[in-house]
């Protein structure tokens, strides 16, 4: 399992989302480790960690990253999941109450069902036609079209680059591990500070998920940017939920 740990302090550990790895996080962890102890990891089968053989579930990315604490002697964890992430870190603190202080969800999910299970589906059957379908695919549906259109030559060379290292089969396994995930009855079960970030206008996990989302886990705070989708990691909004994470840990 790749990771990098960086830092000093509180333990902070993200989580990235479908097809991504561990530098999703590059500026908000640059950021972080200068007062906290920052760990990313790439989740099987993404960026530089293996995919292994058998079925994968949302508990195997949560008894990987329970593992690899162990090895780092880390016992006490924030926890900052996006999408695919949001699920494996719900998953975390139910599965191990103790070892989880705060939750941050980012466009997040608690069960796989209606419009989402549609778009599973649809980026299942693109995945396995190739990445670069994929990544036409889910493109419109994370980012604002303004954004599209202002990077058209950066996102081109963006899916060049991470088409000749995509491991379509890893991510095939990880929309299966998401179509099975529910995980609505376990919410009732958290009860420490959740805060939940989210896209007005996310076509994947739409707003009114996340609502629902804030209605179900007890102690929980939603904010709710007005221009992105389900990448909320955009131009502005990157100092504005570095600033958000800082006030919510401290």
């Amino acid at each position: 399992m790749n990771y990098k740990l960086e830092g000093n302090g509180k333990a902070m550990v993200f989580i990235h989302g479908l097809s991504d790895n561990l530098l999703y996080w590059e500026f908000l962890a640059g950021n972080l480790k200068h007062d906290y102890q920052v760990l990313r990891v790439d989740l099987r089968g993404h960026g530089e960690s293996e995919l292994g053989d058998g079925e994968i579930t949302i508990d195997t990315y949560v008894d990987d990253l329970h593992n690899l604490l162990e090895e780092l002697n880390i016992s006490k964890v924030n926890l900052i999941g996006f999408s695919l992430g949001s699920a494996v870190a719900i998953d975390f603190t139910v599965k191990y109450p103790q070892n989880v202080e705060s939750l941050v969800l980012m466009s997040g999910f608690y069960k796989v069902e209606g419009d989402l299970r549609n778009t599973m589906h649809q980026f299942r059957n693109n995945l396995e036609e190739g990445f670069e379908e994929f990544y036409d695919a889910i493109l419109p549906m994370i980012l604002c079209p303004d954004v599209i259109d202002d990077n058209v030559e950066e996102l081109e060379l963006l899916k060049e680059l991470t088409s000749q290292n995509a491991n379509t089969k890893a991510y095939v396994k990880a929309v299966d591990a998401c179509l099975n995930f529910d995980a609505e009855k376990d919410l009732l079960k958290i009860n420490i500070p959740t805060l939940l970030l989210a896209g007005k206008y996310d076509d994947i996990s739409t707003l009114d998920i996340q609502k629902d989302l804030h209605v179900k886990i007890k102690n929980s705070k939603l904010i709710v940017f007005n221009d992105v989708k389900h990448n909320l990691l955009v131009g502005k909004n990157n100092e504005k939920i570095l600033n958000i994470l800082k006030e919510f840990f401290n």
